[in-house]
């Protein structure tokens, strides 16, 4: 009797699909989970010791904490106690804050902003590595583009401050994920919430949709109603909450210095433009890498042209277009507001280095050649590296000093009117952040974010003198919280005087005593803003 052996057939060999790698068996067999853990470790890394370091946590945060502490607390979305005024250019991360607030109590609210916040930063620099990838740029321009982006100082600084920062740079990052699995609803919904965390989150959302349409070539009603779903209630709830759902924060930072429109012509405005907008661009604060820098973007836009994906195009694109547009809105220079500008050009730096090393591998067979371009390589990735390495120790060092002054001075000033004033005093002044937050008193904002009335004085006149006099003449705060050298110098804050004539500067000594002066603990770091003075209104 035979017995039957069996034959093996071999299973024809599965190729993978372009895109597609097969997968390996076992956790640490998959080598693309290797970037990702090198990424999230230097992040994670040079993130907590920063945060460690410097306990930093930035001034505008704490208007957006105190929006989100009256909505947990049951006051609704307001600043001051029934005052319905859109002064937050963020709602929602006010509203995801105000939820953690009925959570965990609304007093914890600064501490959650600053344990939660930025781990939306960190998932960002791996959606944005996973999309580089995906897109076709090569893993080492994507590991460095991460690795830029993980290491930058002002990317650190406004992520970890407890600002929507590192939530717009997410959905940034999200919707390129999204895009570059070619699915564009979800790129939809992505722009539609970024639109929601920072108003100008629009411009990003333009570009998307409008790439997501020539690349896909479908009709866009799927993405309109994403889009739509998500905006129209927010939009209906403003108009009926606040009358308006554009904040009253353009609104008054518009108004901050008029006629900006004609400083473009003077050599030392235009010089602080261009340097605010080459910070902008991510190249270290060493002026000498610039030149570096350039090279490195100027190959990256090379590396994005081929790979022949569209919607990565909006990496150089996006932040010439931004950069147009702030400067037409008269957009105040604030660093914070440039981060999805320097988020692209970091990307495109990252995707530069890549392609240098692409280029040195291709050149096998011409040594000498190959020799020149890595010789190059390293004259430029070495010093942009070691350049910003360089660069955040110092980073360092400035933002604990920095964080010591704001604990010191303006928490310090909050406290006191809170312990010093009655509970419904009305207090006027500048930064209502720190001030505001811990007050706990009505504000009357000197800059207009949160009164409206105080954007119509500006409007109805260009001097910053009258402004103020209509402030104690109309308005009549019981406290005024003011920079010391403003009344001793004679000088506002914002150009031109505080008093216009001498009977102006009587007028105000007859309201108002000071009663208090507060020194930052090192007043040497910027002394023009480093010493306040509360006045309080005489009695009759």
């Amino acid at each position: 009797m035979t017995s039957k052996i069996p034959t093996l057939t071999r299973r024809p060999e599965r190729r993978p699909e372009a895109g597609h790698p097969l997968p390996v068996p076992g956790i640490w067999a998959h080598r693309e989970l290797l970037p990702y853990c090198i990424l999230a470790g230097v992040g994670l890394g040079a993130w907590l010791w920063f945060s460690l370091t410097t306990r930093i946590a930035l001034e505008d945060a704490f208007v957006t904490f105190r929006y989100a502490r009256n909505i947990a607390s049951g006051h609704g979305f307001v600043y001051n106690l029934g005052e319905r005024v859109l002064g937050t250019t963020t709602p929602l991360q006010t509203l995801f804050l105000a939820g953690l607030g009925l959570i965990a109590g609304p007093e914890r609210i600064p501490v959650i902003a600053s344990l939660v916040m930025p781990w939306f930063g960190i998932a960002a620099g791996l959606l944005a590595y996973s999309a580089l990838v995906r897109f076709g740029v090569s893993h080492a321009g994507a590991i460095a583009g991460g690795l830029l982006y993980y290491l930058h100082p002002l990317v650190i600084r406004t992520s970890l401050g407890g600002m929507e920062t590192p939530l717009v740079l997410f959905l940034m990052a999200l919707s390129l994920h999204f895009l570059s699995r070619r699915q564009p609803v979800g790129a939809t919904v992505a722009v539609a919430l970024l639109a929601l965390c920072r108003i100008d989150g629009l411009i990003w959302g333009a570009l998307v949709l409008g790439m997501t349409l020539l690349s896909t070539h479908r009709r866009p009603l799927k993405q309109a109603l994403a889009f739509g779903a998500f905006i129209v209630p927010w939009v209906v709830f403003a108009y009926l909450y606040f009358t308006s759902p554009i904040p009253n924060t353009m609104l008054a930072k518009g108004t901050i210095r008029p006629g900006r429109e004609h400083l473009l012509f003077q050599p030392e405005h235009f010089h602080r433009l261009l340097r605010w907008y080459l910070s902008g661009s991510g190249f270290p604060s060493d002026q000498s890498l610039f030149l570096v820098w350039v090279a490195l973007l100027a190959s990256g836009i090379y590396a994005v042209v081929r790979t022949r994906r569209r919607e990565l195009l909006l990496l150089p694109i996006f932040p010439v277009m931004y950069a147009v547009l702030m400067y037409c809105k008269r957009a105040p220079m604030y660093q914070w507001y440039l981060l999805p500008m320097v988020l692209c050009c970091l990307l495109l730096g990252g995707a530069g280095i890549g392609q240098l090393l692409t280029w040195i591998a291709s050149a096998k067979r011409h040594q000498a050649l190959r020799v020149a371009v890595a010789v190059g390589t390293a004259a430029m990735v070495v010093p942009a590296f070691v350049g910003m390495a360089r660069d955040l120790p110092r980073q360092v060092r400035h933002t604990r000093l920095f964080q010591e002054n704001e604990w010191g001075l303006r928490r310090g000033v909050g406290l006191w009117l809170r312990s010093h004033t009655a509970a419904n005093a009305s207090v006027a002044m500048e930064a209502i952040g720190y001030q505001g937050y811990y007050s706990q008193r009505r504000i009357i904002d000197m800059a207009g974010v949160i009164s409206p009335r105080v954007v119509k004085f500006k409007a109805s006149t260009g001097s910053n003198g009258r402004v103020f006099r209509l402030i104690t003449a109309e308005l009549r705060p019981d406290y005024i919280v003011l920079r010391s050298f403003e009344v001793d110098r004679n000088h506002h804050f914002n150009g031109g005087k505080l008093f216009e004539t001498p009977a102006d500067r009587a007028r105000f000594s007859q309201r108002y005593r000071e009663v208090r002066r507060f020194v930052a603990p090192h007043p040497e770091l910027a002394p023009l803003v480093t010493h306040l003075t509360v006045f309080e209104r005489r009695v009759g």
